[in-house]
């Protein structure tokens, strides 16, 4: 049990406990000052050890506490209860001892976890000697007398049942809130929260890295909705027949940094050519149906939030994520710098917090959702730098609750803070770096801060570090240095090691890419060459290279490609306008796989022609063992071209898991976040948001005849729709009235390009499976048969082995692409009735004719009889 649930557990102990203190300072008080007397206030030990009995090996938590808390305790002072200890005897008579100096809990109350390892009887004795109150005021010396209490705990061979950890995963489709007893649902659930809490996240230059939750394993889509006027604009009045809206690319993108949080989707809306300046939007992650929308310039500045806020608190008496979460907008304001504001976003409510003065810094996102800035700072002269590390802290300035603490932050929902206090900031520590022009490294053009928290951080002095790729870039002649300093909370703000590293050979451009803490690689990668290089972490020496990727006909084109090189599940991954993915082992650099240099599953040419011989392909998402790519390029003509594809890549070999028709929203790139299962993208195709993910399905049975004779076969019929919201959209409600058929995941993206991109339906479409089973008269159980469907449709033909009634049950078991579903009917077979020619005749049953039969013979016996003695009698004499 750790210390939150145990915290939990003695709630109610602790109100018993602080209200028994409050009676004590009502009832008790007096002042040693006036009456000049010394009171002796007898105490009251407590202990529970539970729960007893316990199987050998399980743990046992021991709560200790003297009645009521000491007076004037608070969590802002140190009046506290001294001395306790705890001696466990075990059942072979050795005793240990634990003891607590002092009990930091205002309330008095120590807990201790124990695991026995002997069968038999515990003893547990709780001892609280005399304590004198040594602080002033009303009490001061006084003497709370002794006190301890025994219990005895019985251990036994056998296990007693454990609590549940957790009720299990979801078979079924489900939505929010997850009920918290389903504690393991954590796993797949999820949220997108932007940066820092997603790398790469709304950037035009890496796919956004989600480490939380499950990914999309089919092209199923959910829902759409349009964001603006997309697709052909129709009509002999454009320049170019056929030519579409302007989709924003390639420097006004939409889409641009949406926000998932508790299963809703937060964007904005584009204005006129611009990509933002419209509503700030909030819908169902699942449905896409609106929840709420606000103008976010209401206020006459541009309030549109650029992350979302999920803090966790353990205070004494509250514990959790703080409700609601925040979304929180910057802004600069005269007088007050950088300014955080806050919406509430369940109502999109904004709240009155003003958290100004925010520090530039690097971001990066803590261990409970807190929002860190590392900032390093020169005080010193550009001939005698004096150089200092400092760690700022969201939590210093909002989200706590002010009875919680003995500081003043600002509350959850309103208060003004300087951010730039002293009391903002977790530390701040001096740091060995020699000379000027130092800054906090950075990778993949100052998207990925190269900060691991309570490890290390890099810092670069030099020419590293800049926009990766960018043709305009310049070559130097002069080394850089890279210093790793530590940030372990033991040695924090030391330096681990550092190296010079000269320029790049063939004067290529040579930046420091990407970084691998969980491996210990850094990597350098080399424009004009295309070459990576691994370096260790743990000193900055050499470890690999020059890994390049091989030899095709649009290698060159990776020139052009905004080189975004990421590192995840161990792997280096690289792509751009060549059309291929690269994946290198982190720890050796050798290449592992490539997709798109052809072979069924991993090609990104149709066979239509492009000036880039494959279509460009670049990272959206990473999530779940998966790689979201999407063609796309700087700055696309329209129409745009033809068959560009979203495509799902397994991250472990490189196959290609399914692909659909899509193209990016952002130069080079895409922003698609994923949460609870669910990939959501932008589509500049036809101006609509895409969320794909694992939809609900239903089910229908029929039987026609459903009371038959014995010796007939029955006719299972039935249907298995897709009923995901947007097959109840307007233009999918009109086309399937009967509802859109499932179909196999094999085929799933051409179904879905079918139903909700206006494409040709496809000429061959694999359905799903259906089981279907039956009880019997006898209440048997038994599956009678599996078919499959076509166009959402099944049948299957039965003849029943036996007269009675027989309930149907059907099911569908579910796929990628749905959940499962199931339906029930029932049917009767009912015995032949006899035919009209038998009917007019009399038939007896076999026993029955056999009693008639020897009744005759009797008759006739007896007749035969009677006449021989008939004829004897005539004889006589």
């Amino acid at each position: 049990m750790n210390s939150k649930k145990t915290t939990a557990i003695l709630i109610a102990l602790l109100l018993v406990v602080s209200i028994g203190s409050s009676i004590l300072a009502t009832v008790n008080a007096h002042n040693t000052a006036t009456d000049q007397t010394t009171w002796t206030i007898n105490s009251y030990a407590y202990m529970s050890v539970a729960p007893n009995p316990i199987g050998v090996g399980q743990s046992v938590t021991i709560c200790m506490w003297v009645d009521v808390a000491l007076p004037g305790a608070t969590l802002g002072n140190d009046i506290r209860r001294h001395n306790y200890s705890l001696t466990i005897t075990a059942p072979d008579g050795k005793t240990e001892t634990h003891s607590w100096p002092v009990v930091y809990d205002s309330t008095g109350v120590q807990f201790y976890k124990y695991t026995p390892t002997q069968v038999g009887n515990y003893t547990f004795f709780f001892n609280y000697p005399q304590q004198t109150y040594t602080w002033s005021g009303t009490y001061q010396d006084d003497i709370f007398t002794a006190s301890n209490r025994t219990k005895t705990l019985t251990v036994t061979e056998d296990q007693i049942p454990n609590p549940i950890d957790s009720y299990p995963l979801p078979t079924e489709y489900w939505t929010r809130p997850i009920e918290e007893q389903n504690t393991y649902w954590y796993s797949i659930a999820s949220n997108w929260l932007s940066s820092p809490y997603i790398i790469g996240a709304g950037t035009a230059y890496i796919g956004g890295q989600q480490t939380d939750g499950s990914a999309p394993n089919s092209a199923h889509i959910m829902w759409t909705k349009p964001l603006q006027y997309g697709g052909v604009v129709g009509g002999n009045n454009t320049q170019i027949p056929g030519e579409g809206y302007y989709q924003g690319l390639s420097y006004n993108p939409r889409f641009g940094n949406p926000i998932i949080m508790h299963g809703t989707l937060f964007y904005q809306e584009p204005l006129g050519n611009s990509g933002t300046g419209g509503d700030y939007i909030s819908v169902d992650l699942r449905t896409g149906k609106e929840l709420w929308r606000i103008n976010a310039s209401a206020t006459g500045t541009s309030l549109v939030p650029s992350f979302g806020y999920l803090y966790t608190f353990d205070g004494p008496n509250q514990h959790g994520v703080l409700p609601n979460g925040l979304l929180v907008a910057t802004t600069t304001v005269n007088n007050q710098g950088t300014v955080w504001r806050t919406y509430d976003p369940r109502t999109g409510y904004l709240t009155s917090m003003n958290v100004t003065n925010v520090p530039s810094g690097i971001n990066v996102a803590g261990p409970s959702g807190e929002y860190l800035k590392y900032i390093l700072t020169n005080y010193g002269t550009t001939n005698n730098p004096s150089w200092y590390l400092a760690q700022w802290n969201s939590s210093k300035v909002f989200g706590t609750i002010p009875y919680e603490t003995s500081s003043n932050p600002v509350g959850w929902y309103s208060g003004t803070e300087n951010a730039s206090l002293t009391s903002c900031y977790d530390w701040n520590v001096s740091v060995s770096l020699k000379g000027t022009g130092w800054n906090i490294g950075t990778a993949a053009r100052g998207i990925v801060p190269l900060v691991t928290v309570d490890n290390m951080l890099l810092c670069v002095q030099g020419t590293f570090g800049g926009h990766v790729g960018d043709s305009g870039a310049t070559v130097t002649t002069n080394p850089a240095n890279i210093t790793a300093i530590s940030l372990d909370p033991s040695k924090r703000g030391q330096v681990l090691w550092t190296q010079s590293y000269s320029q790049a050979p063939g004067n290529n451009t040579r930046f420091l890419s990407a970084w691998d803490p969980a491996n210990g690689v850094f990597v350098f990668s080399d424009k004009e060459s295309f070459a990576n290089y691994g370096y260790n972490l743990a000193n900055g020496q050499y470890l690999w290279g020059p890994s390049y990727p091989p030899e095709t006909p649009s290698v060159d084109w990776n020139f052009m490609i905004w080189y975004t090189p990421f590192c995840q599940y161990g792997n280096l991954y690289t792509c751009g306008f060549s059309g291929l993915l690269y994946c290198y082992n982190i720890t050796t650099g050798q290449l592992s796989w490539t997709f798109g240099n052809g072979g069924t599953g991993n090609s990104t040419s149709s066979g239509l022609v492009t000036p880039y011989g494959h279509y460009p392909a670049f990272v959206e998402s990473v999530a779940d063992g998966k790689i979201y790519l999407v063609g796309n390029e700087h700055s696309p003509n329209t129409p745009l071209y033809k068959d560009s594809r979203l495509r799902c890549i397994n991250a472990t070999d490189g196959t290609e898991i399914w692909s659909t028709f899509g193209w990016g929203n952002m130069m080079s790139g895409a922003c698609a976040p994923i949460a609870d299962g669910f990939l959501t993208v932008y589509n500049p195709y036809d101006g609509q948001i895409y969320c794909y993910g694992k939809g609900p399905s239903s089910m229908s049975v029929d039987i026609t005849n459903d009371v038959i004779s014995s010796g007939s076969s029955v006719m299972i019929k039935g249907t298995v729709t897709d009923i995901s919201a947007g097959t109840q959209q307007n233009e999918q409600a009109a086309r399937f009235p009967h509802g859109v058929p499932v179909v196999s995941d094999a085929h799933q993206g051409d179904w879905m390009e079918y139903v909700y991109m206006q494409k040709p339906q496809p000429s061959s479409v694999t359905g799903v499976p259906v089981t279907i089973s039956v009880i019997d008269v006898n209440n048997n159980f038994r599956q009678i048969g599996i078919t499959t469907t076509t166009n959402g449709f099944f049948s299957f033909n039965w003849k029943p082995d036996i007269d009675g009634q027989y309930t149907v049950y059907v099911s569908f078991e579910g796929s990628d692409s749905y959940y499962p579903s199931s339906a029930v009917t029932a049917f009767a077979v009912d015995p032949v009735a006899p035919t009209p020619d038998a009917q007019s005749q009399i038939l007896l049953p076999p026993t029955e004719m056999y009693f008639a039969a020897s009744t005759a013979a009797i008759i006739i016996a007896i007749a035969v009889v009677g006449a021989v003695i008939i004829l004897v009698l005539k004889k006589r004499p």
